[in-house]
């Protein structure tokens, strides 16, 4: 009996400190990172404005696949997150449908454009001196999220597998800010797109698996 109650106390004092943590909610992540994206757009939209050539670039459709490339790698990336985030691991495959269309938009662009892929006027395209804006846009304005989501979503996580989650959480932000600044710029070809798009993005995927292993530990 008194052995019974000395477990009891210990019991008590071990837990007395645990403090009850507000369920992961996916609608909020959801909403969170809408309104990031709505606000990554706007500030380019006002301080940057639209691309100048928007009436050729919607009758050629670069104004909708090309935002509509990393919306769609932003959309699947998240979906993975919501999968990846709880200690059940449970992968939805359908949630891969995004990337996939994504990835389907690339290979199109690359097969149109091939024919010009290293003419003269591609090459010169990517030494483009507005393409630190780019860079800068993107890596920024994604950090600024991630670090915005970390505290929000990240930090509460749980997952099986947080350096992939960690990659995941860079990638998605990548995305978002990608989606905003495509808006604004007007080099549509696939090469610029890979390396001045796709750097930052890689760069943001790499920070946030580095960030995983020390603040994702469970």
């Amino acid at each position: 009996m008194k052995v019974s109650r000395m477990t009891d106390q210990l019991i008590k004092h071990l837990v007395s400190d645990l403090k009850s943590l507000e369920p992961l909610i996916n609608s909020k992540l959801w909403m969170h990172c809408t309104v990031c994206l709505l606000i990554m757009a706007g500030i380019v939209l006002t301080m940057m404005g639209l691309r100048a050539d928007y009436p050729t670039a919607i009758q050629d459709g670069a104004m909708l696949w090309k935002p509509g490339i990393f919306l769609l790698a932003w959309i699947g990336s998240m979906l993975l997150i919501l999968d990846l985030s709880r200690p059940i691991e449970r992968i939805e495959k359908w949630h891969f449908v995004p990337l996939f269309l994504a990835g389907t938009i690339l290979l199109w662009q690359m097969i149109v454009q091939l024919p010009y892929l290293f003419s003269s006027d591609v090459t010169l395209n990517l030494y483009d001196p507005n393409a630190i804006y780019c860079l800068s846009v993107i890596i920024g304005g994604g950090g600024i999220a991630m670090a915005m989501s970390w505290k929000f979503w990240f930090s509460r996580t749980a997952s099986p597998n947080p350096t992939t989650l960690g990659a995941l959480a860079g990638f998605s932000v990548g995305c978002l800010a990608a989606t905003g600044y495509a808006l604004h710029c007007d080099k549509d070809g696939i090469l610029y797109i890979f390396i001045y798009y796709g750097t930052p993005i890689l760069i943001l995927s790499v920070i946030g698996s580095l960030l995983s292993k020390r603040l994702l530990k469970w």
